[in-house]
Order: structure tokens, then sequence, then C-alpha cells
């Protein structure tokens, strides 16, 4: 079996698990001329790769393109499968979105030493929505950063704090308003646990490898935003200051360092996920426009953190 790469279309970026991107188009494959017995080809990975399963009895080998030398398609053995990314099918998904939204593609075989063709056509579906995926990120910034600043803003109105100090945090928010602290430690488990099903989503998707490494793979620097978000929320419930700054640091690397790429799916129409694409720019919105308003949150918290007699020496 011989494996190659997904294919990589102008503008994109390695958002997803395995390498794989949105795009704008997906290839869509319509037949094979002559029909050969025990032939199967199918289109995996959301039209980065073609998986090819050889039940005949004959080698089975895909053609380069006429006039190249590419020698890195697969040969595939009788009763063995095949995965690989076509240059054909890379042409078409390069091309400017055609009239009629389609483009079409053919792929040479030979099984045995009879020719086979497949036809096939790369199809551009209609493009989402994306001033609403921009409006909920919007929107997703603004919540627990408003929320947040109306709190310290009504906490400054003259009054005991009515929650007393625990005595176990060292140096406290008690002074800072409950409900900016809830927001924060809600927001920040909300946008952790919208990347964590981002990424597993994804990792379902790519055809080979273990779920478990793929996720791995795919998730980088959350590995350490995740822990760094968890205890952050714990104490900034429990009103220590590190928790601000330890929310702050998570939503930061997840909305600022990690996401960022995968805002072109926003934009793009085929999205490698396992759960539907409209759900996967929903989680987006939450990991970007949630980050950053942790970011605000956290922020505003700690900047309305009076000083304790200990700190201002």
């Amino acid at each position: 079996m011989l494996a190659s790469g997904p294919l990589i279309g102008a503008g994109t970026a390695w958002a997803h698990a395995g390498g794989l991107t949105s795009t704008t188009s997906e290839p869509v494959i319509l037949g094979v001329e002559p029909p050969v017995p025990g032939l199967r080809l199918e289109v995996v990975e959301f039209g980065a790769r073609l998986r090819l399963e050889n039940g005949t009895r004959q080698l089975l080998l895909v053609e380069p393109p006429v006039g190249t030398a590419l020698n890195a398609l697969p040969v595939v053995q009788p009763g063995e499968t095949a995965l690989w990314a076509d240059p054909r099918i890379a042409w078409a998904a390069g091309q400017p979105r055609p009239a009629g939204d389609r483009l079409a593609w053919e792929i040479p075989l030979r099984v045995g030493e009879t020719p086979v063709t497949v036809t096939g056509e790369q199809y551009w579906p209609p493009p989402p929505d994306a001033a609403m995926w921009w409006l909920l990120l919007a929107v997703a910034i603004a919540v627990p950063a408003g929320l947040a600043y109306a709190s310290c803003r009504w906490s400054r109105r003259p009054g005991p704090d009515p929650r007393p100090a625990d005595p176990e945090a060292g140096l406290e928010l008690a002074s800072t308003p409950v409900v900016a602290r809830t927001v924060l430690a809600a927001c920040t488990l909300l946008v952790i646990c919208a990347h964590l099903v981002h990424i597993y989503g994804s990792a379902l998707v790519p055809a080979q490898g273990e779920v478990i490494w793929l996720f791995l793979g795919a998730a980088g620097f959350s590995i350490i935003a995740w822990p760094l978000g968890l205890a952050g929320a714990y104490y900034t419930l429990r009103r220590s200051p590190a928790g601000p700054l330890l929310c702050l640091v998570s939503g930061a690397l997840i909305a600022v360092i990690i996401s960022p790429a995968d805002i072109f799916s926003f934009h793009d129409a085929v999205i490698p996920y396992a759960w539907g694409a409209d759900l996967d720019r929903f989680l987006i919105a939450m990991n970007v426009g949630g980050g950053l308003g942790v970011i605000a949150a956290a922020t505003v918290l700690m900047r309305n953190t009076p000083a304790t007699p200990e700190t201002a020496r």
C-alpha cells in the first residue's frame, strides 16, 4: 500500500488533525469506465485523498499525469488498499470557481493490461454565511467582557462585601464581585470544552492513524492551555489572584496562538470535521471569540482587584 499526504489548496492553513484543511471545493467520483468488478474507489477525508481497494485478481496501477515522470502514485496488489492525493484533483481544486460550480477531471488506471478511466468533478458548494459566524465570534468576546466589567462597576458602589474572605486562599479577591469571578471561570471552562470537542471531532476524520495520536498531534499547545484553564477557573472561584492570570494565559494560548488558522472555516464550504461543518464553525467562534473574551474578563478582574497591605508595600 502507498499513501501520500492530503491535498492542500491555495490560501488554506493546517488547522485540523492529520494536516487536513478547510477548502472551498470537494471532489466527486462519477463513475469508472469500463466497470471493473472488485474495484472500489471513494473520496475520503472530505476530499483530501482517494481510497482504492483492489478486490480484483490483477495488479492495479494509477497512471501519472500525461507528460510527467511522477512515480509516487499507487501500485496496488490484489487484496490491498491504497490512499493517495491525486495531482489531477489537486490541480482542479486550485482553479477559480467555474461557471456552474463544477470542473471535470479524469484519473487513468490500469488493471492488469486493461486501461480504465475514473471520471469525476470538482464541486464548489455554496459558501457559508461568514458574517453570521463573525457576529457570533464578536458576541463571544463581548459577553464575558461586558459582564465582568458591569459586575466590577457595580461592586464599586458603597456597601460591605457580603462574601467573607477564604482564609486558605492567601492573597484574595474577596472584594471583587462574585459575578465577575463566576463569569470568568465559566467562560474559561466553556472555551476549554469547545476546543476539546473541536480537536476530537477533527481527529476522527483522517483515514489513517490511531485517534488518540491524531488527537494529541492536533492538540499541540492545547496540552498546556487546558490544565492552565482548569486551574485558573478553580483558583478564580476560590478568590485567589492567581486564578484570573491563569485563565488569561489559557485563553491567550487558545484564541491567539492555536485557533486563528481555523478562521478560514468561516469562509470555506468544506470542513474536515466529523460532526458537521456548522458545529465546527460554532466551536471555532467559541474558541477564538470566547478565548478573547476570557482575556478581556481576566484583565478587567485583575485591574479591579484592590491591593492588600502585603502587595501595597
